[in-house]
């Protein structure tokens, strides 16, 4: 898929998205942009919170999930699963493979990040300033591939 059909993909599945919550909350902004800042903020809230959920799982039995980590986790995953759990059903719902190909694009990331050694945070840091400078020019030659999922 090109550049140009992924965006035009995660626009329309956004958009899918806000206009299911604000009609399951009765929330509308008043503006006539059809996505606001807020509305991916909450978006991406939801499925970070997914990640943190699934990786708070995977701490359990760990050398270092002791009992004051353990309640605390616990507790954090209970506030988190309260507040966003119906979202990400949602948004899993209204595409489930774009859902999953973004958390594990967002995982991957984390982990990429978590095992750089400080030479190459450096050398991300540079690489990310560079996208977000010259965003047009990164978009024209580089794409995400995402996984078909069965």
């Amino acid at each position: 898929m090109d550049r140009k059909k992924q965006i035009k993909y995660y626009e329309e599945m956004e958009q899918k998205e806000l206009e299911h919550q604000e009609n399951a909350r009765g929330v509308q902004d008043e503006t006539t942009d059809p996505i606001t800042p807020r509305h991916l903020n909450y978006l991406k809230c939801v499925l970070i919170s997914q990640l943190l959920l699934e990786a708070n799982d995977e701490l359990k039995g760990s050398v270092g999930f002791k009992q004051n980590v353990k309640l605390q986790v616990n507790k954090t995953s209970k506030l988190l699963e309260g507040i966003y759990q119906e979202g990400f059903n949602t948004v899993y719902g209204n595409n489930p493979e774009m859902c999953t190909n973004v958390l594990n694009k967002i995982d991957g990331l984390i982990h990429k990040i978590k095992t750089a050694s400080i030479d190459e945070l450096v050398m991300i840091d540079a690489l990310v300033d560079s996208y977000f400078t010259n965003k047009e020019e990164h978009n024209k030659n580089q794409t995400a591939e995402f996984t078909k999922l069965n």
